[in-house]
């Protein structure tokens, strides 16, 4: 049985869609290699950050703490 969380999740990538091919090669490389992939932004988080970032269209963005820069990219 699916649970709520899992619907949700699967609803919302349906949503945003497909993420971008070189998002996908970053998440393959971090989940093969990375101690903890766990702590990698995924493809929701990445599209908030994207759409914030679209909607207030800042002049400058400072990252602090990068795992693998999936949500620097």
């Amino acid at each position: 049985m699916i649970d709520f969380n899992e619907q949700l999740n699967n609803y919302i990538l349906q949503i945003i869609g497909d993420e971008d091919i070189i998002l996908q090669q970053l998440s393959r490389e971090t989940y093969l290699k990375a101690r903890n992939p766990q702590m990698m932004a995924g493809a929701i988080q990445g599209k908030i950050l994207e759409f914030i970032s679209k909607m207030i269209k800042p002049s400058k963005i400072l990252e602090i703490g990068t795992f693998t820069g999936y949500s620097a990219i």
